[in-house]
């Protein structure tokens, strides 16, 4: 493994979780700043018209820095990615077995909403630039199915605690991801808000109709 992906794995995680009361600093510090404005810039420019050398201007460091933490231009693009998702991929990884499985069920699904609610205009941005560069679509394919897979895995086990025992979590999981998919795709061909509302009362209605395990019943 190379220096700078060493780098990556270590301080960009590192900077990711710092609290607002703990500062970065030194190489964290740096890398995030550079990543920052990396994001900011392929956002706004697009990635063909962002250079390693507006970057390093942006981030107010030399383009040996740059250099330094990522390999290539291609590299820093899907750090930038991966720093967008780390915040979901940190709340999967939340303890939340002391909730009531019905309360986490919803929160669970709540997370996916949030998550693209809050991000949606910057994980579209990715996602367009990925799909129209080749290079990028093997690696953002494995990067939304890892995600896609942490999340049925943590609706499963919550699942698999309200459902009864004669049916399948797993699949039960896999439906109600395929329905939140769904209603993502939706909004990208019908956004107003009186039609959200429905589609997203018909969520509810539909978690609501999942079979529940009957108390004392095994």
């Amino acid at each position: 493994m190379s220096r700078d992906e060493l780098e990556i794995d270590h301080e960009t995680l590192r900077a990711i979780s710092a609290s607002p009361d703990e500062p970065l600093t030194g190489k964290a510090a740096t890398q995030e700043r550079i990543l920052a404005a990396a994001t900011e810039l392929f956002l706004t420019r697009g990635y063909e018209n962002t250079t390693i050398a507006h970057v390093a201007e942006h981030a107010e460091v030399s383009r040996a820095t740059v250099f330094w933490h990522f390999s290539d231009k291609e590299s820093l693009f899907r750090e930038c990615f991966n720093r967008l998702c780390e915040p979901f991929r940190q709340s999967l990884s939340r303890d939340m077995s002391s909730l009531p499985p019905e309360k986490r069920l919803r929160e669970q699904v709540e997370l996916y909403q949030s998550f693209i609610a809050r991000h949606r205009a910057d994980v579209d941005g990715f996602l367009r630039w990925a799909t129209e560069h080749t290079s990028f679509r093997d690696w953002l394919v494995r990067t939304l199915y890892d995600l896609h897979h942490r999340f049925g895995g943590a609706l499963t086990e919550t699942l698999a605690e309200i459902v009864p025992r004669e049916i399948d979590p797993h699949a039960v999981a896999m439906g109600v991801l395929m329905m939140l998919d769904g209603n993502l795709l939706l909004s990208y061909f019908d956004g107003a808000p009186r039609v959200a509302e429905q589609r997203q009362a018909s969520i509810q209605a539909v978690l609501d109709m999942i079979p529940r395990r009957v108390p004392g019943r095994h």
